[in-house]
């Protein structure tokens, strides 16, 4: 076998979703690479994420200090090839700016792609997001759907890679690391988090946010994504959210932390597509509030563990306060736990140089 499996990530949720493939890799004995794009910054984003999730791979880091966007985007472009050796398979997830300029760099160094999370559509083109993975899909050479959904999205936009349904890996870390979960201060809170761009710029958005906080009955648990904290101060609204008395607005959580917020929480209210993810696996289970006009993760909709959710105070308080449309399914629609195993086993056939 020849070539290593090169891993790029650059977010919190990149590097859950890559971690259990990196162990995946590990026990088959293949070479592995993590590169680091430094999409988030921050200690609490980043670092701390790196640490508790035991990487058996080297960690590399491109040391790109960006936050314009397309900054970020080039400066990826310039640095990643110096780390990428003949050979290798470049592995992404999801459908970040990192995603995007690996898999760029990729196709201009004539590397292999592996795009996990293949396939999803919300068909929502005020989401950046959705043009990164949609441009992403059409220069994969392995297309790992979640599901079947995602699969057929693929196959209707003749992408040409192969395609391998897998289940999502977000569900193997829950799996692997929910013993060491940190238990929370208290439960049946409602666990909030928000940072979407489409979300988080629009000031309309946060004054409804705000206002349902002001007069919500339950306590929230507000971890805060730098982001979305800049922007509430920026529209003079920071001072309004945290004068709410049933609000514990705090610096976002490393990964067990969350983990164990997630476990305990009455209801989560998010317009993020991992927690979506999360909230479904067998060790949480949690009624889910979708902050967003549109998702990619229709499966949980449609096994009844989220509903979308217009960003009004009222509707709001009425479905954190009311569950009754929680009706989740036996099992969760992102697959058994076991996704980076199936995973791995294409990326080796890929290394020991079987084609398309």
């Amino acid at each position: 076998m020849t070539g290593r499996a090169v891993l790029v990530a650059g977010t919190r949720p990149e590097f859950v979703k890559l971690h259990p493939i990196a162990v995946a890799l590990e026990d088959a004995s293949i070479p592995a690479l993590l590169v680091t794009t430094e999409q988030h910054r921050s200690t609490a984003m980043r670092d701390r994420f790196l640490e508790e999730l035991r990487w058996p791979c080297p960690v590399r880091s491109l040391g790109i200090d960006a936050r314009d966007p397309l900054v970020l985007l080039a400066e990826i472009c310039l640095r990643l090839p110096a780390f990428l050796l003949d050979g290798d398979l470049v592995v992404v997830e999801g459908d970040t700016t990192s995603v995007l300029g690996a898999a760029l760099v990729a196709n201009k160094r004539r590397l292999r792609l592996a795009h996990v999370e293949a396939g999803l559509r919300s068909y929502d083109l005020r989401m950046p997001e959705e043009h990164n993975r949609r441009l992403c899909d059409h220069l994969a050479d392995l297309l790992f759907a979640p599901t079947e959904l995602d699969a057929e999205h693929l196959r209707n936009e003749r992408c040409p890679g192969a395609i391998h349904v897998t289940g999502n890996t977000v569900l193997d870390a829950v799996r692997a690391h929910i013993g060491r979960a940190e238990r929370p201060e208290g439960s049946g809170y409602v666990l909030v988090t928000l940072h979407r761009q489409e979300n988080v710029d629009d000031p309309a958005f946060l004054g409804e946010v705000v206002r349902f906080f002001a007069r919500m009955a339950f306590p929230a648990l507000f971890p805060m994504h730098p982001r979305t904290a800049d922007r509430l101060r920026e529209l003079g609204l920071w001072e309004q959210l945290v004068a709410c008395p049933n609000v514990r607005v705090g610096e976002p959580m490393g990964y067990l932390a969350f983990l164990g917020a997630l476990r305990e929480a009455r209801v989560i209210l998010t317009d993020s597509g991992g927690v979506q993810e999360e909230a479904t696996a067998p060790e949480i289970r949690r009624p889910t509030v979708v902050l967003r006009r549109s998702t990619e993760r229709v499966g949980a909709l449609e096994a009844g563990f989220s509903v979308l959710a217009p960003a009004d105070a009222a509707a709001l308080e009425r479905l954190v306060t009311d569950l009754s449309w929680f009706r989740p399914a036996a099992t969760s629609p992102f697959g058994d736990g076991h996704a980076a195993e199936a995973i791995v086993e294409a990326v080796d056939r890929a290394l020991a140089g079987e084609g398309r």
